[in-house]
Protein backbone atom coordinates (compact mmCIF):
# COMPACT_ATOMS: atom_id res chain seq x y z
CA UNK A 1 0.00 0.00 0.00
CA UNK A 2 1.40 3.47 -0.79
CA UNK A 3 1.26 6.20 1.93
CA UNK A 4 0.28 9.96 1.26
CA UNK A 5 2.59 12.53 2.27
CA UNK A 6 1.61 15.72 3.99
CA UNK A 7 2.49 17.34 0.83
CA UNK A 8 0.41 14.67 -1.72
CA UNK A 9 -2.45 15.36 0.79
CA UNK A 10 -2.60 18.78 0.42
CA UNK A 11 -1.97 18.19 -3.22
CA UNK A 12 -4.83 16.26 -3.42
CA UNK A 13 -7.29 18.62 -1.28
CA UNK A 14 -6.01 21.39 -3.77
CA UNK A 15 -7.15 18.96 -6.64
CA UNK A 16 -10.71 17.80 -5.51
CA UNK A 17 -11.07 21.86 -4.22
CA UNK A 18 -10.65 22.53 -7.83
CA UNK A 19 -12.99 20.40 -9.03
CA UNK A 20 -15.58 21.42 -6.78
CA UNK A 21 -15.16 25.17 -7.55
CA UNK A 22 -15.50 23.99 -11.50
CA UNK A 23 -18.58 22.57 -10.74
CA UNK A 24 -20.19 25.28 -9.08
CA UNK A 25 -18.99 27.36 -11.91
CA UNK A 26 -20.43 25.33 -14.68
CA UNK A 27 -23.79 25.11 -12.49
CA UNK A 28 -23.88 28.76 -12.11
CA UNK A 29 -23.09 29.64 -16.14
CA UNK A 30 -25.83 26.85 -16.73
CA UNK A 31 -28.02 28.57 -14.76
CA UNK A 32 -27.24 31.79 -16.06
CA UNK A 33 -27.98 30.33 -19.81
CA UNK A 34 -31.30 29.09 -18.47
CA UNK A 35 -32.34 32.98 -16.97
CA UNK A 36 -31.54 34.32 -20.30
CA UNK A 37 -33.38 31.78 -22.55
CA UNK A 38 -36.32 31.48 -20.00
CA UNK A 39 -37.85 34.86 -19.65
CA UNK A 40 -40.43 35.78 -16.81
CA UNK A 41 -43.86 35.88 -18.57
CA UNK A 42 -45.32 38.77 -19.78
CA UNK A 43 -48.75 39.69 -20.40
CA UNK A 44 -50.34 40.94 -23.87
CA UNK A 45 -53.15 43.41 -24.29
CA UNK A 46 -54.54 45.18 -26.94
CA UNK A 47 -56.53 48.57 -26.94
CA UNK A 48 -58.82 49.39 -29.38
CA UNK A 49 -60.64 52.67 -29.77
CA UNK A 50 -64.29 52.26 -30.77
CA UNK A 51 -64.63 54.67 -33.49
CA UNK A 52 -65.56 54.40 -37.06
CA UNK A 53 -66.90 50.95 -36.47
CA UNK A 54 -70.40 49.05 -35.58
CA UNK A 55 -71.17 47.78 -32.33
CA UNK A 56 -70.99 43.97 -34.56
CA UNK A 57 -67.49 44.57 -35.56
CA UNK A 58 -66.51 45.10 -32.07
CA UNK A 59 -67.74 42.70 -30.84
CA UNK A 60 -65.53 40.42 -33.94
CA UNK A 61 -62.30 42.30 -32.75
CA UNK A 62 -63.28 41.34 -29.11
CA UNK A 63 -63.47 37.66 -29.85
CA UNK A 64 -60.54 37.98 -32.28
CA UNK A 65 -57.94 38.98 -29.71
CA UNK A 66 -59.37 36.25 -27.17
CA UNK A 67 -58.72 33.73 -30.12
CA UNK A 68 -55.66 34.95 -30.42
CA UNK A 69 -54.60 34.39 -27.14
CA UNK A 70 -54.14 38.18 -25.69
CA UNK A 71 -54.66 37.93 -22.07
CA UNK A 72 -56.66 41.37 -21.95
CA UNK A 73 -58.62 43.43 -24.15
CA UNK A 74 -58.79 47.52 -23.50
CA UNK A 75 -61.30 50.35 -25.01
CA UNK A 76 -60.19 54.48 -25.14
CA UNK A 77 -62.56 56.53 -22.75
CA UNK A 78 -63.00 59.07 -25.18
CA UNK A 79 -66.38 60.68 -26.80
CA UNK A 80 -65.28 61.86 -30.42
CA UNK A 81 -62.04 60.42 -31.94
CA UNK A 82 -58.96 62.01 -30.53
CA UNK A 83 -57.25 62.11 -33.61
CA UNK A 84 -57.86 63.37 -37.00
CA UNK A 85 -61.26 64.24 -38.21
CA UNK A 86 -63.56 64.92 -34.52
CA UNK A 87 -67.14 64.75 -36.10
CA UNK A 88 -66.23 60.80 -36.76
CA UNK A 89 -68.39 58.14 -34.89
CA UNK A 90 -67.20 56.85 -31.47
CA UNK A 91 -68.69 54.87 -28.85
CA UNK A 92 -69.09 55.50 -25.39
CA UNK A 93 -66.84 52.63 -23.70
CA UNK A 94 -68.22 51.65 -20.18
CA UNK A 95 -71.03 50.90 -21.72
CA UNK A 96 -69.79 48.82 -24.93
CA UNK A 97 -67.34 46.67 -22.42
CA UNK A 98 -70.63 46.09 -20.36
CA UNK A 99 -71.65 44.34 -23.80
CA UNK A 100 -68.07 42.91 -24.62
CA UNK A 101 -68.19 41.25 -21.61
CA UNK A 102 -71.59 38.84 -22.30
CA UNK A 103 -70.04 38.20 -25.89
CA UNK A 104 -66.22 37.14 -24.71
CA UNK A 105 -65.11 34.58 -21.90
CA UNK A 106 -61.73 34.36 -21.01
CA UNK A 107 -59.79 37.62 -21.87
CA UNK A 108 -59.91 40.64 -19.12
CA UNK A 109 -61.59 43.55 -19.75
CA UNK A 110 -60.91 47.34 -19.00
CA UNK A 111 -60.94 50.75 -20.35
CA UNK A 112 -57.14 52.43 -20.97
CA UNK A 113 -57.88 54.76 -19.21
CA UNK A 114 -60.65 55.53 -17.81
CA UNK A 115 -61.02 59.27 -17.95
CA UNK A 116 -61.84 60.72 -13.83
CA UNK A 117 -63.05 64.30 -14.81
CA UNK A 118 -65.64 62.15 -16.76
CA UNK A 119 -67.81 60.87 -13.91
CA UNK A 120 -67.81 61.13 -10.51
CA UNK A 121 -65.85 58.20 -8.83
CA UNK A 122 -69.01 56.71 -7.05
CA UNK A 123 -70.61 56.03 -10.03
CA UNK A 124 -67.64 54.69 -11.79
CA UNK A 125 -67.25 52.21 -8.61
CA UNK A 126 -70.61 51.34 -9.58
CA UNK A 127 -70.48 50.78 -13.55
CA UNK A 128 -67.60 49.19 -12.67
CA UNK A 129 -68.59 46.68 -10.57
CA UNK A 130 -71.60 45.85 -12.76
CA UNK A 131 -69.00 45.36 -15.36
CA UNK A 132 -67.29 43.08 -12.95
CA UNK A 133 -70.25 40.77 -12.13
CA UNK A 134 -71.61 40.65 -15.94
CA UNK A 135 -67.95 39.29 -16.73
CA UNK A 136 -67.69 37.15 -13.99
CA UNK A 137 -64.86 38.47 -12.51
CA UNK A 138 -62.46 39.65 -15.09
CA UNK A 139 -62.52 43.56 -14.57
CA UNK A 140 -59.49 45.53 -14.70
CA UNK A 141 -60.44 49.30 -13.46
CA UNK A 142 -58.03 51.34 -15.28
CA UNK A 143 -58.24 55.09 -14.43
CA UNK A 144 -56.08 58.48 -15.28
CA UNK A 145 -56.76 62.51 -14.15
CA UNK A 146 -58.06 63.30 -18.21
CA UNK A 147 -56.12 65.09 -20.70
CA UNK A 148 -58.05 65.85 -23.71
CA UNK A 149 -59.08 69.44 -23.50
CA UNK A 150 -60.79 69.82 -26.84
CA UNK A 151 -63.52 67.48 -25.81
CA UNK A 152 -63.91 69.13 -22.33
CA UNK A 153 -65.25 72.23 -23.55
CA UNK A 154 -67.36 70.31 -26.40
CA UNK A 155 -69.09 68.77 -24.06
CA UNK A 156 -69.04 71.51 -21.15
CA UNK A 157 -66.80 68.82 -18.86
CA UNK A 158 -64.92 71.14 -16.67
CA UNK A 159 -61.31 70.84 -17.42
CA UNK A 160 -58.65 71.78 -14.47
CA UNK A 161 -54.89 72.35 -13.82
CA UNK A 162 -52.83 69.39 -14.42
CA UNK A 163 -52.07 69.60 -10.21
CA UNK A 164 -56.31 69.92 -9.71
CA UNK A 165 -56.75 67.05 -12.23
CA UNK A 166 -53.75 64.99 -9.93
CA UNK A 167 -55.29 66.09 -6.99
CA UNK A 168 -58.89 64.70 -7.94
CA UNK A 169 -57.19 62.00 -8.98
CA UNK A 170 -56.53 60.93 -5.80
CA UNK A 171 -59.74 61.99 -4.04
CA UNK A 172 -61.54 59.50 -6.72
CA UNK A 173 -59.23 56.53 -5.47
CA UNK A 174 -60.13 57.26 -1.94
CA UNK A 175 -63.78 57.24 -2.54
CA UNK A 176 -63.25 54.21 -4.86
CA UNK A 177 -61.34 52.05 -2.23
CA UNK A 178 -63.54 52.83 0.58
CA UNK A 179 -66.53 51.98 -1.32
CA UNK A 180 -65.14 49.08 -2.44
CA UNK A 181 -63.30 47.22 1.29
CA UNK A 182 -65.93 49.06 3.19
CA UNK A 183 -68.30 46.30 5.11
CA UNK A 184 -69.79 49.21 5.86
CA UNK A 185 -71.77 52.64 4.79
CA UNK A 186 -68.94 54.81 3.26
CA UNK A 187 -68.17 58.68 4.33
CA UNK A 188 -65.72 60.64 2.60
CA UNK A 189 -65.08 64.35 3.18
CA UNK A 190 -62.61 65.46 0.64
CA UNK A 191 -62.12 69.22 -1.40
CA UNK A 192 -63.68 67.81 -4.70
CA UNK A 193 -65.95 64.81 -3.92
CA UNK A 194 -67.59 63.78 -0.54
CA UNK A 195 -70.07 60.75 0.49
CA UNK A 196 -72.46 60.56 3.44
CA UNK A 197 -73.32 57.03 4.77
CA UNK A 198 -73.30 55.67 1.26
CA UNK A 199 -73.97 52.00 0.70
CA UNK A 200 -72.60 49.79 -1.61
CA UNK A 201 -73.63 46.40 -2.71
CA UNK A 202 -73.27 44.21 -3.97
CA UNK A 203 -69.50 44.25 -3.64
CA UNK A 204 -67.65 43.27 -6.70
CA UNK A 205 -66.71 39.51 -7.43
CA UNK A 206 -63.09 40.18 -7.58
CA UNK A 207 -61.98 40.24 -4.10
CA UNK A 208 -60.82 42.59 -1.48
CA UNK A 209 -61.43 44.29 -5.19
CA UNK A 210 -60.45 44.57 -9.35
CA UNK A 211 -57.26 45.11 -9.84
CA UNK A 212 -56.70 49.13 -9.72
CA UNK A 213 -54.72 50.14 -12.81
CA UNK A 214 -53.61 53.78 -12.77
CA UNK A 215 -52.30 55.62 -15.88
CA UNK A 216 -50.01 58.82 -16.07
CA UNK A 217 -46.48 59.45 -16.29
CA UNK A 218 -46.26 62.73 -13.65
CA UNK A 219 -43.56 62.23 -11.04
CA UNK A 220 -44.69 65.35 -8.50
CA UNK A 221 -48.06 64.02 -8.32
CA UNK A 222 -49.00 60.71 -10.05
CA UNK A 223 -46.54 58.42 -9.33
CA UNK A 224 -47.06 58.91 -6.11
CA UNK A 225 -51.13 57.95 -6.33
CA UNK A 226 -49.57 54.77 -8.37
CA UNK A 227 -47.77 54.05 -5.38
CA UNK A 228 -50.90 54.49 -2.58
CA UNK A 229 -53.64 53.33 -4.87
CA UNK A 230 -52.49 51.19 -7.69
CA UNK A 231 -52.25 47.63 -8.12
CA UNK A 232 -50.97 48.09 -12.00
CA UNK A 233 -49.17 51.26 -13.29
CA UNK A 234 -49.92 51.96 -16.78
CA UNK A 235 -47.36 53.70 -18.86
CA UNK A 236 -48.39 56.40 -21.58
CA UNK A 237 -47.35 56.83 -24.28
CA UNK A 238 -44.31 58.88 -25.01
CA UNK A 239 -41.91 57.57 -21.81
CA UNK A 240 -38.84 55.23 -23.17
CA UNK A 241 -37.27 52.62 -20.71
CA UNK A 242 -34.87 54.78 -18.60
CA UNK A 243 -37.97 57.19 -17.97
CA UNK A 244 -39.92 53.80 -16.69
CA UNK A 245 -36.97 52.71 -14.52
CA UNK A 246 -36.69 56.05 -12.99
CA UNK A 247 -40.48 56.61 -11.92
CA UNK A 248 -40.50 53.10 -10.79
CA UNK A 249 -37.78 54.28 -8.59
CA UNK A 250 -40.22 56.75 -7.71
CA UNK A 251 -43.33 54.60 -6.83
CA UNK A 252 -40.92 52.21 -4.84
CA UNK A 253 -39.39 55.10 -2.04
CA UNK A 254 -43.24 56.47 -2.08
CA UNK A 255 -44.53 52.82 -0.77
CA UNK A 256 -41.79 52.63 1.61
CA UNK A 257 -42.21 56.18 3.25
CA UNK A 258 -46.15 55.39 3.45
CA UNK A 259 -45.50 51.62 4.53
CA UNK A 260 -47.43 50.09 1.85
CA UNK A 261 -46.04 46.34 1.16
CA UNK A 262 -46.61 44.62 -1.41
CA UNK A 263 -45.80 47.73 -3.59
CA UNK A 264 -47.50 48.14 -7.10
CA UNK A 265 -46.36 44.59 -8.60
CA UNK A 266 -47.55 45.24 -12.06
CA UNK A 267 -46.66 47.50 -14.95
CA UNK A 268 -48.08 47.37 -18.22
CA UNK A 269 -46.30 49.69 -21.04
CA UNK A 270 -48.81 51.34 -24.00
CA UNK A 271 -47.00 50.89 -27.52
CA UNK A 272 -48.37 52.07 -30.68
CA UNK A 273 -47.67 48.97 -33.02
CA UNK A 274 -47.82 50.24 -36.86
CA UNK A 275 -45.96 47.62 -38.78
CA UNK A 276 -43.90 44.28 -38.50
CA UNK A 277 -42.24 44.58 -41.84
CA UNK A 278 -38.59 43.13 -43.14
CA UNK A 279 -38.28 46.34 -45.70
CA UNK A 280 -35.08 47.91 -44.59
CA UNK A 281 -34.83 51.28 -42.15
CA UNK A 282 -38.66 50.75 -42.05
CA UNK A 283 -38.47 51.29 -38.32
CA UNK A 284 -36.68 54.17 -38.56
CA UNK A 285 -38.70 56.12 -41.36
CA UNK A 286 -41.84 54.93 -39.69
CA UNK A 287 -40.66 56.66 -36.35
CA UNK A 288 -40.10 59.45 -38.51
CA UNK A 289 -43.44 59.42 -39.53
CA UNK A 290 -44.22 59.25 -36.15
CA UNK A 291 -42.45 62.57 -35.13
CA UNK A 292 -43.51 64.75 -38.01
CA UNK A 293 -46.86 63.34 -38.18
CA UNK A 294 -48.61 63.24 -34.48
CA UNK A 295 -45.10 64.52 -32.05
CA UNK A 296 -41.90 62.80 -30.14
CA UNK A 297 -43.71 60.82 -28.01
CA UNK A 298 -45.88 58.49 -30.55
CA UNK A 299 -42.19 58.51 -31.98
CA UNK A 300 -40.57 57.18 -28.70
CA UNK A 301 -43.01 54.30 -27.81
CA UNK A 302 -44.31 53.18 -31.97
CA UNK A 303 -43.34 49.69 -32.43
CA UNK A 304 -41.61 49.07 -36.37
CA UNK A 305 -39.51 47.40 -38.18
CA UNK A 306 -38.72 43.79 -37.90
CA UNK A 307 -39.90 40.97 -35.74
CA UNK A 308 -36.38 40.88 -34.30
CA UNK A 309 -36.33 45.10 -33.89
CA UNK A 310 -40.02 44.90 -32.09
CA UNK A 311 -39.12 42.37 -30.05
CA UNK A 312 -35.97 43.83 -29.08
CA UNK A 313 -37.64 47.02 -28.28
CA UNK A 314 -40.00 45.20 -25.63
CA UNK A 315 -37.20 43.62 -24.49
CA UNK A 316 -35.78 46.79 -23.38
CA UNK A 317 -38.87 47.87 -21.46
CA UNK A 318 -39.40 44.24 -19.67
CA UNK A 319 -35.67 44.75 -18.46
CA UNK A 320 -36.81 48.43 -17.12
CA UNK A 321 -39.51 47.11 -15.35
CA UNK A 322 -42.75 46.36 -17.17
CA UNK A 323 -44.63 43.17 -16.82
CA UNK A 324 -47.32 43.62 -19.04
CA UNK A 325 -47.41 45.10 -22.85
CA UNK A 326 -50.36 46.74 -24.34
CA UNK A 327 -50.61 47.32 -28.12
CA UNK A 328 -52.90 49.49 -30.63
CA UNK A 329 -53.09 49.17 -34.17
CA UNK A 330 -54.94 53.00 -34.22
CA UNK A 331 -55.89 54.44 -36.50
CA UNK A 332 -57.58 51.67 -37.99
CA UNK A 333 -58.22 48.40 -36.55
CA UNK A 334 -55.56 45.56 -38.41
CA UNK A 335 -56.57 42.67 -37.46
CA UNK A 336 -53.81 41.18 -39.91
CA UNK A 337 -51.18 43.09 -38.13
CA UNK A 338 -52.81 41.71 -34.39
CA UNK A 339 -52.50 38.13 -35.25
CA UNK A 340 -48.75 38.54 -36.91
CA UNK A 341 -48.05 40.20 -33.94
CA UNK A 342 -49.47 36.82 -31.87
CA UNK A 343 -47.73 34.96 -33.94
CA UNK A 344 -44.26 36.34 -33.89
CA UNK A 345 -43.49 38.71 -31.63
CA UNK A 346 -45.86 37.29 -27.90
CA UNK A 347 -44.28 33.64 -27.99
CA UNK A 348 -40.75 35.34 -27.26
CA UNK A 349 -41.75 36.48 -23.80
CA UNK A 350 -43.74 33.39 -22.95
CA UNK A 351 -42.61 31.27 -20.24
CA UNK A 352 -42.08 27.70 -22.22
CA UNK A 353 -45.39 25.89 -20.00
CA UNK A 354 -47.67 29.11 -21.17
CA UNK A 355 -46.52 28.71 -24.59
Amino acid sequence: MTRRTGSGRAVGRRAAATAVAAVVLLATAWSAGLAREGPPHVRFGVQVAPEDTTYEAMVEVARLVEQLGYDTFWLNDHFVPVLGDRSRPHFESWTLLTALATRTERIRLGILVSGNTYRHPAVLAKMATTVDHVSGGRLELGIGAGWEEWEHRAFGIPFHTPKERAERLGEALAVVTALWDGTEPSSFEGRYYRLRDAPFLPPPVQRPHPPIVVGGQGEKWIMPLVARYADEWNVPVGVPPDGVKRRLETIRAECARIGRSPCVREVSVFLPLANITNVPLAGPVTRLGARLLVDERAAVSVLAGSAKEIEAKIRSYVDAGATSVIITTRPSIDRALMKRFADEIVPAFRAPAAR
